[in-house]
């Protein structure tokens, strides 16, 4: 119990601590990743913001370059010039001339086309001065841009130019105007300056997009970069991701004024690189096999303590069997040899009673004497073997007679069947009697009070069988498979009622093994116990051999 109690505490003070360092490694590298995905999802969100920056320039170079465009148009046959300038620039979608009293071109009353028409009634309101002139300021956009060094240099350049004399100084400007369910961009300038009337266009949002979708950086492998108008549509992607409906987005930028409502879209899949699932499978497996490893190591390490423990117990037990079971038949022997030896006038019978307890009690001292010489030889690989061929019936009647009487004084009956017709067995002789002996010798001790001890002989394929049955109480279910161990007894207590040293089924099984056969136990049929001893037969053994077997076991 002691040793028990002390196995266990030894395991619990491995798993404990085992268990903890697992739960920590696994919180450190749980924080571990998410610092790594937020570093990811910063990188993300900086290219985005880059990406937002180039496109929020592309939008400022073209809104600039049109309204330079527009102020080097002469007055003269101003109208005819801005018709044919939008037929020859693709980023122009309408023109138009608007005076303080109204819309001066496309003509109100009658529009050329019907985009003329959808056009004139897309900005009624500004044309006829119910909405003013002036729009949020395109250049700045929002954040991202107005922290932008790329941006603020464009500003510095823009009031460089501001400062040079020649340049017209007449109010202009962009206004993003929302219709329907689309986003337009409408550019303005007033000429003359202060005299209300303003030319301008509309900007073919198309060719914006063009435009905008070559400054759209290469998405890394895993990701889908997706440019979104203000009602939510992708309007570009790019990247071999499929969306699916409902995914999130891993990161989300703003355009800015430059496209107000405008966003890009960055959508990345779980097993993109730099993704923290695969990361967390890795560490989890790792810290897994670590677990399992010093679990496993150390669960070994218990066992084979556990072992020790165990051997050691049972060589203690198998050294006080043995010499209880030297000290037995030594007493007998001496007490008997005295009473003879004292010279005293005794019966005749009572001598030869007395000479051949002396008898019996040498032949057990030998018997235990010889098995602990086995097994010490057995242990230490030195058992030689005289291995040859043999009849089995005759060793078995040799055997069998030498223990009839034994059998008698026991009083139990020896019954003797099978066929003689067996040919010769290849083994050693006197390991096969050794392993008989030790089955009788164990039904002597145990099943004496079954009054009965059948033994069999046949053939069972290429192996001679020999069945050992009593009838004494069998082997209990949990002790079967453990009696062919070292030492192992069912009551290996000192006072049990049959003293012995574990060690008889043991060497009969290992010497049968050693020759190429084998020792099993079953329970017999109405109780009992059956052990059958398989030795293998003869090569070339001729059915001739066999008949002249001695003729005990045909009786």
């Amino acid at each position: 119990m002691l040793r028990t109690r002390f196995i266990v505490i030894a395991w619990l003070l491995l798993l404990v601590p085992t268990l903890l360092i697992g739960g920590m490694a696994l919180r450190l590298l749980g924080n571990e990743q998410q610092r790594v995905a937020a570093e990811s999802r910063e990188a993300a969100r900086r290219r985005a913001m880059s990406a937002a920056e180039s496109f929020d320039l592309a939008i400022a170079e073209v809104r600039d370059g049109l309204l330079a465009g527009l102020r080097r148009l002469p007055e003269v046959q101003l109208a005819d010039r801005l018709e044919q300038w939008k037929d020859s620039n693709p980023l122009i979608r309408n023109v138009f001339i608007a005076g303080p009293d109204g819309l001066l071109l496309p003509d109100p009353q009658a529009p050329s086309s019907r985009e003329e028409s959808e056009f004139i009634d897309r900005y009624d309101a500004l044309f006829r001065g119910r909405i003013p002139w002036r729009g949020p300021d395109l250049d700045v956009p929002g954040q991202v841009a107005a922290a932008s060094p790329r941006k603020q240099l464009r500003r510095l350049t823009q009031g460089a130019a501001g400062e040079n004399p020649r340049q017209e100084t007449s109010a202009s400007g962009w206004i993003p105007w929302f219709w329907e369910d689309g986003l337009y961009l409408l550019g303005w300038i007033e000429r003359p300056a202060g005299s209300g009337r303003h030319v301008g266009l509309e900007m073919e949002m198309m060719a914006l997009l063009s435009r905008l979708i070559v400054a759209m950086p290469a998405p890394r492998s895993g990701e889908t970069w997706v440019l979104v108008d203000g009602h939510g549509r992708a309007v570009h992607q790019s990247g071999s991701g499929a969306l699916e409906p409902g995914s999130a987005p891993y990161v989300t930028q703003s355009l800015g004024a430059g496209l107000p409502h405008w966003e890009l879209r960055i959508y990345r899949s779980a097993v993109a690189p730099g993704g923290t699932g695969g990361l967390r499978l890795l560490s989890g497996l790792l810290v897994g096999s670590f677990v399992a490893a010093i679990l496993f190591g150390g669960s070994l390490l218990l066992w084979q303590a556990w072992r020790n423990m165990r051997d050691a117990r049972r060589k203690t037990t198998f050294v006080s069997n043995v010499s209880h079971e030297l000290k037995t038949p030594l007493t007998t022997i001496r007490l008997y040899a005295e009473l003879l030896a004292e010279g005293h006038a005794l019966p005749e019978q009572r001598q030869r009673h007395y000479l051949r307890v002396i008898v019996e009690e040498s032949q057990r001292l030998t018997r235990l004497v010889n098995n602990v010489l086995d097994f010490g030889r057995l242990e230490q690989g030195r058992k030689k073997y005289h291995v040859r061929d043999f009849s089995p019936a005759d060793c078995l009647d040799e055997v069998l007679d030498s223990q009839q009487l034994r059998l008698e004084q026991a009083g139990m009956r020896l019954l003797r069947s099978g066929s003689a017709q067996i040919p010769e067995v290849r083994a050693d002789r006197d390991a096969v009697r050794q392993a008989l002996l030790n089955l009788i010798d164990n039904a002597l001790k145990y099943a004496a009070g079954g009054k009965e001890l059948a033994v069999r002989l046949d053939q069972i394929e290429q192996r001679c069988r020999i069945t050992v049955m009593d009838r004494g109480p069998g082997v209990p279910v949990a002790h079967r498979d453990r009696i062919f161990e070292q030492f192992h007894r069912v009551d290996d207590a000192l006072t049990a009622a049959c003293p012995g040293s574990g060690l008889g089924l043991s060497i009969a099984r290992r010497l049968l093994r050693d020759m190429g056969g084998d020792l099993r136990y079953q329970p017999r049929p109405d109780g009992g116990a059956c052990f059958e001893m398989l030795v293998p037969l003869a090569s070339g053994a001729s059915e001739a051999t066999a008949a002249n077997a001695p003729s005990s076991m045909r009786r």
